[in-house]
């Protein structure tokens, strides 16, 4: 009888247990942010912003509990040089916000699907937003644990203090509502550290 409550507590102790969490980088060449807005009322254009710097803590199950990230809005690009520039300067004003940063708050759910919710700095404002998320693979791959991630969310730009918008004929050449795909690749650290 004994033996049977010592085994019981101790399943009880791990099923209690927090699971052990990893620290990872994202990898700059997997990792990028993409913005998709309505152009003149019509099609939609999207831009790239490359990450610039970004690390995760990661459960074994594959559920991030930290996500740090920052992108470059200096090398944003949607394939259009005079486009670029002007998004650059007028819209997202590089001079004064050169970047893009999502801190991890909190998370809800489990892998596969889940919603990352954190606070997101563009043009100088933070604002809280919720990512819905999916874990996408995981592989170990020169032994160490990688996780693929993609996920997506949409704001209205005006939010976070982008009000340019001028008209032509009477629509706005960028819409209000912007939705932002992400994906990322996310690296299991040295022993070491990061």
């Amino acid at each position: 009888m004994l033996r049977t409550t010592l085994a019981a507590g101790v399943l009880l102790l791990l099923l209690a247990a927090p699971v052990l969490a990893t620290d990872y980088n994202l990898q700059k060449p997997h990792t990028q942010a993409e913005f998709v807005v309505t152009h003149l009322a019509l099609s939609k254009v999207h831009g790239q912003v490359p990450l610039a710097s970004g690390t995760a803590t990661i459960g074994a199950d594959g559920l991030p509990t930290a996500i740090n990230a920052t992108f470059d809005v200096t090398s944003f690009g949607t394939g259009n040089s005079f486009r670029d520039a002007d998004l650059r300067d007028h819209y997202f004003e590089v001079a004064k916000y050169p970047t893009i940063t999502f801190v991890e708050t909190s998370v809800k759910g489990k892998p596969p699907a889940f919603t990352l919710i954190g606070n997101l700095t563009i043009h100088g404002v933070t604002k809280t937003v919720s990512i819905a998320t999916t874990l996408d693979a995981t592989l170990v791959s020169k032994g160490k644990r990688n996780y693929a991630y993609s996920g997506t969310t949409t704001f209205d730009r005006r939010d976070f203090g982008i009000s340019f918008g001028p008209l032509l004929d009477g629509q706005l050449i960028a819409g209000d509502q912007v939705t932002v795909n992400f994906e990322t690749d996310a690296e299991q650290c040295d022993p070491a550290g990061c």
